[in-house]
């Protein structure tokens, strides 16, 4: 029996540091800040989620990402990173656009928000230790009460992210 527990404890180390890092965990400052998750599913594709914050509301993401490895040095690896997906949530308004008309409420009121989001990213990630740096760009399209339409081509933004 003492056999045993000396192989167990011989090789709980190994087994310890031989997980794979499919989870991820970050902040993302730009247009659009928030935090975010991604379960990374194989090497070249992952799901994210964010919760944003932006025109005094919130918003949730869901995108799916594919990665391509585009170089690696001694201490990390750089990968082009892109992908499409939904987002929903809500802002507050004291205001209404349509077309070149914009209508003023006089108070803010609650504006439920639906979109499409596009994702281009650059991240590196540093072999060593779990951390991720990436510069993302994420255009938007959504429809709702503060804007029947809306589009924003400038949603730029830095993230460091945590793998676990």
């Amino acid at each position: 029996m003492k056999k045993l527990y000396i192989i167990i404890l011989l090789c709980l180390p190994a087994a310890l540091f031989a997980q794979s890092e499919i989870k991820e965990v970050g902040i993302r400052l730009g247009y659009t800040s928030g935090v975010s998750f991604r379960v990374n599913l194989s090497e070249d594709l992952s799901y994210e989620g964010q919760i944003g914050y932006r025109d005094k509301g919130a918003i949730f993401k869901i995108i799916r990402q594919e990665h391509l490895e585009i170089g690696m040095d001694r201490y990390g690896n750089w990968d082009f990173i892109y992908g499409m997906g939904a987002h929903t949530g809500f802002y507050f308004t004291d205001s209404y656009k349509l077309f070149f008309t914009e209508v003023y409420f006089g108070r803010e009121i609650f504006t439920p928000v639906v979109g499409f989001n596009g994702y281009v990213a650059i991240e590196y990630r540093l072999v060593d230790t779990p951390i991720t740096f990436g510069v993302s760009y994420q255009p938007f399209m959504e429809i709702s009460l503060k804007q029947l339409f809306g589009v924003n081509f400038w949603d730029f933004g830095f993230s460091v992210k945590y793998r676990f």
